[in-house]
């Protein structure tokens, strides 16, 4: 049954939720209700509105947006990604570089992310002055960063080694050091607003981390951010963003970069690209080293057919045709082709969840809710009844089923 959507939100949700970008869930009105009730002090939400929208109510819209934000996290954070980063990023970046490199955790809720780019930099033998900025809309979250103080909890993924080498035992837990510490930089920046934070020497970032934050966002507001953040990259930068975020609409400063394990999106060096009075290469060599051409699929099979036995066979052409997918939607080629090949990964395979995620965010993207709604339910179904399968990369489970959940609280589905 489908709740009320924005238009349903009181005057200040709907207010917190323009600025913030965010699509609430019901677990983020709660919140934010909850922090709201004790500020109108005998007023109404149209009076409380009025004083939201002028100067002297700064400090009371960032309680309130400070309020929906979640910050649920922990440091080394979708390790198969990272090693992606490191060893397809970051090492060459900073063994091809004399410079301090300028990194930018978009986000950073209470410092995790900030605290694990700051150790992969110094693992890398980046240059000792590079940096990390950390910003979050929530300034109790990032009181919290400054400290670089950790419950035992959020370092489970964090190696051994690592955890010797970069933090000191506290009586509550783990510090980390100074030395890396001093690296580090915190402001309070709202994605929604303008202007975006500068790099040291105004020069670009040249990583910009936003993981797990556009995905509580609405599309328009997604949009927006992604040109926002991809404006601040140097050129060569890397954006790095969640596998629950992909990009399937292109944007016109982004490449997609695509490892064995990861989506990264490159800005593309203007300088490098071919002038207009030369001739255009051949389609090879134009093409994206990270994104090889692909052949066509069949198309799907006639409904009325039954779907085959899950078998080996059955199973791995649906792992194929789920790669092919994914190159397409990195590529930013046409989206019947990737629904098309979403609907025959799924008459493969019913049960693929991942396959029924993307496909549900393709329709998303193209309007039709109720249908994305559905395939979102299915493909929470399948990981929930232990019908799902791990597919490389592309979410685990735990993370997927978050995913899904979000999306329908966005879509305004339960």
């Amino acid at each position: 049954m489908a709740r009320g959507g924005a238009q349903a939100l009181s005057p200040v949700a709907a207010h917190v939720a323009a600025r913030s970008g965010s699509s609430l869930s019901p677990q983020q009105a709660s919140r934010l209700r909850d922090v709201l009730v004790p500020k109108l002090c005998g007023r109404t939400e149209q009076e409380f509105l009025r004083h939201l929208q002028s100067p002297g109510g700064a400090a009371d819209l960032a309680d309130l947006m400070g309020a929906i934000a979640v910050h649920k996290t922990d440091l080394f954070r979708d390790e198969v990604q990272l090693d992606s980063f490191v060893r397809n990023v970051l090492t060459p970046m900073a063994r091809a570089s004399s410079r301090p490199l300028h990194l930018w955790s978009a986000g950073c809720a209470t410092g995790e992310e900030v605290a694990t780019l700051l150790i992969l930099l110094s693992e890398a033998g980046a240059h000792s002055r590079s940096t990390v900025l950390g910003t979050d809309i929530s300034l109790a979250a990032l009181q919290q960063a400054r400290d670089f103080r950790f419950h035992p909890a959020l370092l489970r993924r964090v190696p051994e080694p690592l955890r010797d080498k970069y933090f000191r035992k506290t009586h509550s837990g783990f510090e980390l050091v100074q030395s890396l510490r001093a690296r580090a930089s915190f402001a309070r920046h709202n994605l929604m607003d303008r202007p975006y934070p500068f790099s040291p020497g105004g020069q670009g970032f040249d990583v910009i981390f936003c993981r797990n934050v556009l995905i509580y966002f609405t599309e328009p507001a997604m949009d927006r951010v992604v040109d926002g953040l991809a404006e601040q990259l140097k050129p060569g930068g890397v954006l790095v963003l969640s596998a629950a975020e992909p990009l399937l609409k292109p944007n016109d400063r982004l490449e997609t970069v695509r490892c064995e394990r990861a989506f990264f999106y490159h800005r593309a060096d203007p300088r490098q690209r071919a002038t207009p009075a030369r001739p255009p290469p051949p389609a090879r060599a134009r093409a994206p080293a990270a994104v090889p051409q692909v052949p066509a699929i069949a198309e799907p099979p006639p409904p009325e057919r039954a779907p085959p036995e899950q078998g080996t066979d059955a199973r791995e052409e649906a792992n194929r045709i789920f790669e092919l997918v994914l190159e397409w939607a990195a590529a930013g080629d046409a989206e019947r082709q990737t629904e098309e090949g979403l609907r025959r990964c799924l008459y493969l395979d019913p049960h693929f969840a991942q396959a029924r995620y993307l496909l549900g965010m393709v329709l998303e993207h193209r309007g039709d809710r109720a249908d994305a709604a559905a395939e979102y339910r299915r493909a929470l179904a399948a990981l929930t009844e232990g019908k799902a399968r791990q597919t490389p990369f592309f979410l685990n489970e735990e993370r997927l089923k978050v995913a899904c959940v979000t999306a329908l609280a966005r879509l305004g589905f339960r």
